[in-house]
């Protein structure tokens, strides 16, 4: 099989910061509220369906443990997340069922949490895909160690792989942009009260979604709509077609560029517990070779946090490759003509679109700078956001922002009142990148400012 080479993005928000106007066709499916008094009382025929006989005795004590912690309780959360990361080491080491898996998993949520998991497609679905080592499923826990270090075993990449034949495929992957998933993960002042009940850890799966004219991947976590911090980034593992080739985000647009190794690591197949014997290393070993064999990374994209906009709790994004070939502004608050004085009373709203070939672009920035008529940098007096470090000519003075959302074709640079500092004539440009990737797109408006009064 051809090598594939790597597109990868990231996401502030993997719930994941998805646009509240989604398609139609995403419609909500079974909440995973409780149904009866006795939520963490489920049968030990739904571990018996699942498990190999040999590892039924440990899943029933830790749901036994589970049970005694009480519904919804952080100490049910920890049995209940290892529960699920055997539940993923099996699937991904022994041939089993991975319905039974899926039921399994919703009872446990059932039990881990109290608050209603509103997913928008069918839940026992979404989770048997995840479950299906060979159509490329992912599930893993990860996070939930102490003093923002991860629990052995639980501190790699996630992967969505495939296993045609004799081959290994890489389809998509997911980790920390910096640091650990227990940090990235864990609550901390600022965030959303979403994430209170993640604790540092959370249920990460995924499945690979039919279409005829790319790969293109379904991320989700359990609990739902996590903000993560620093951000996560995903790596969409699809054919190279050049500079052009960005990685796209359903109902959020093309994101921005950074680079990644994901679609070369290699996915451990134990969970936390000590393993599953010399077979899964025999396999672990061959995927090492083939993962060794890999074209380097190509992209990856990391979204900064972002102030404004809409987001949702709707925890479930689908990723895939974009062309872009162009990236075009356009004034949304055009500079005036005439600015009276350098008042800093007499600032004015400047704003300008962006997009990505006929998408909105998330995650990158704009910058806007200001010049006399021999192209000498003018101070220009407004916002300067710490994550742009790209500015147009390494032009330190310019303003910076990152876009935001804005319509279904293109994102929002706006930034604010401006104010300047010199009288004569300024021509103000405005710029946005995808560091690199296409180039620059850029516009531009000359305006002319009088001594004040005149």
């Amino acid at each position: 099989m051809a090598p594939r080479s790597l597109y990868a993005i990231a996401v502030a928000m993997l719930a994941l910061a998805a646009c509240s106007d989604r398609e139609p066709g995403s419609t909500t499916g079974p909440q995973f509220a409780p149904a009866t008094t006795d939520v963490c009382g489920f049968s030990n025929s739904l571990i018996s369906n699942y498990f190999p006989s040999s590892h039924q005795g440990k899943i029933v004590t830790l749901k036994q443990s589970m049970a005694s912690a009480g519904h919804g309780t952080p100490d049910a959360r920890t049995f209940g997340f290892e529960i699920m990361d055997s539940i993923g080491a099996v699937s991904r080491s022994f041939s089993v069922d991975p319905a039974a898996g899926a039921q399994l998993t919703v009872a446990l949520i059932g039990c881990m949490f109290t608050q209603t998991f509103d997913y928008p497609t069918d839940a026992i679905s979404d989770f048997t895909k995840a479950l299906n080592k060979a159509d490329g499923g992912a599930y893993y826990v990860r996070g939930g160690g102490s003093g923002g270090e991860d629990v052995a075993g639980r501190s790699e990449a996630v992967l969505g792989t495939s296993y045609p034949l004799l081959d290994t495929v890489n389809l998509s992957g997911i980790e920390p942009s910096s640091g650990s998933w227990t940090n990235m993960l864990k609550v901390v002042a600022g965030r959303p009260a979403t994430n209170d009940l993640s604790e540092g850890r959370a249920l990460i799966y995924g499945y690979l979604v039919p279409d005829p004219d790319r790969l293109l991947y379904d991320w989700a976590t359990v609990p739902s709509a996590l903000t993560f911090g620093p951000p996560a980034v995903v790596a969409v593992c699809d054919n190279d077609d050049g500079p052009a080739a960005m990685v796209q985000q359903l109902d959020i647009g093309v994101l921005a560029y950074a680079e990644t190794g994901i679609c070369d690591d290699t996915q451990s197949l134990t969970s936390v517990e000590a393993g599953w014997g010399p077979r899964a290393l025999a396999t672990r070993l061959s995927r090492m070779i083939v993962g060794a064999l890999a074209p380097e990374p190509l992209q990856a994209t990391v979204l900064a946090s972002r102030t404004g906009g809409t987001t949702t709790t709707v925890p479930k994004s689908k990723f895939g490759k974009r062309t872009v070939s162009t990236l075009t502004l356009a004034w949304k608050d055009q500079p005036p003509p005439v600015i009276n004085g350098t008042d800093p009373k007499k600032k004015v709203p400047i704003s300008f679109t962006v997009s990505a070939s006929g998408s909105p672009i998330a995650g990158t920035c704009a910058y806007l700078a200001g010049s006399n008529n021999n192209g000498t940098p003018t101070m220009l007096v407004g916002p300067r956001n710490s994550a742009c470090t790209n500015p147009p000519n390494g032009d330190a003075s310019a303003l910076s922002v990152l876009v935001q959302p804005y319509s279904a074709t293109a994102s929002l640079a706006d930034f604010g009142l401006v104010g300047v500092t010199k009288t004569g004539g300024i021509l103000f440009s405005g710029t946005a990148d995808v560091l690199n990737r296409v180039g620059f797109g850029s516009i531009s408006f000359k305006s002319n400012v009088k001594p004040l009064g005149k």
